[in-house]
């Protein structure tokens, strides 16, 4: 994990980033044990209530959950991806109809790109 210092970001806010990253992408599976808060903050020099933070933003959107004397853990993706993912799919496809509509595509057109697209990748 790296941190900037020099970053106007808030250093909680870069651990947030950092491990949601981790997690959405599957670099972090569910059930893995996150570093403890003393560890994490050791590691990166930083005052431990920084990272339960960031921790604690993480558990009420329902990344992680954790375990008395156990640690933190990465939730299961399907309850929490699926969610961030079909809000952010909402919102592109929003931005995506009014750009279309602004440069005189039809919903025909719009559909023909997304087969495409689709079957490119």
């Amino acid at each position: 994990m790296k941190i900037d210092i020099n970053n106007s970001t808030p250093i909680y806010e870069q651990i947030y980033k950092q491990l949601l990253e981790y997690i959405t992408t599957g670099l972090m599976q569910a059930n893995d044990k996150l570093p403890s808060v003393r560890e994490l903050s050791s590691s990166i020099h930083i005052n431990p209530n920084t990272v339960v933070k960031a921790y604690r933003l993480l558990e009420e959107q329902g990344f992680i959950y954790s375990l008395p004397g156990k640690g933190s853990f990465v939730s299961s993706k399907q309850n929490v991806q699926t969610k961030l993912f079909l809000q952010q799919i909402n919102e592109l496809s929003l931005e995506i109809v009014n750009k279309s509509k602004y440069i005189g595509m039809n919903f025909e057109e719009l559909c023909q790109l997304l087969k495409q697209t689709w079957e490119d990748k």
